[in-house]
């Protein structure tokens, strides 16, 4: 069952990871509800058609979405949009993720906040997937994406990072 932090995908072998749910995420009820879910849709489709292997479809109920932070966070409720680095990469918080996560062989982590957790995973040998490290998806980030001069191309942008850190299995 989906929640504001966590899409599971019972099967999956390819995840995401994002930094925190935020107002919409918590008003919908699932991960990347927003702009952060359209920008996340346009890679999907991209992702799929240049790496299907790993990426097995275009539609994001395939796989494993959650954040690096389960808890909401927005300026009216929370007075800030993102978690401390300290929150992150606390024992009970990574031990939380490590569960969500583990099972995957492809995990994506999108954003600071998820780059420093998957690594703080990694690093003590809780994950034993191929790991991408690339920018968060919201617009805000999109837009300062260089080499492309709309959303679209700058997705495409990203998802050539994407797939350069992920070698197609022989």
């Amino acid at each position: 069952m989906a929640s504001p932090h966590l899409q599971p995908c019972p099967g999956s072998r390819t995840g995401f990871v994002f930094i925190c749910p935020g107002r919409f995420e918590a008003s919908r009820g699932y991960p990347c509800a927003a702009g952060t879910g359209a920008n996340l849709a346009r890679a999907l489709t991209v992702l799929h058609d240049r790496l299907p292997e790993r990426f097995p479809s275009p539609e994001r109920e395939k796989y494993v979405i959650t954040n690096s932070w389960k808890n909401v966070e927005y300026p009216a409720l929370t007075q800030r949009s993102v978690p401390t680095l300290g929150e992150v990469l606390a024992d009970d918080n990574l031990a939380r993720l490590a569960a969500e996560i583990a099972p995957l062989e492809t995990i994506v982590a999108c954003g600071a906040h998820a780059h420093a957790a998957v690594q703080a995973l990694a690093d003590r040998g809780l994950l034993r997937a191929r790991l991408a490290f690339a920018r968060h998806l919201s617009q805000r980030s999109v837009n300062m994406i260089l080499g492309a001069a709309d959303t679209p191309g700058r997705i495409g942008v990203w998802c050539d990072g994407v797939i350069a850190q992920l070698p197609q299995r022989p």
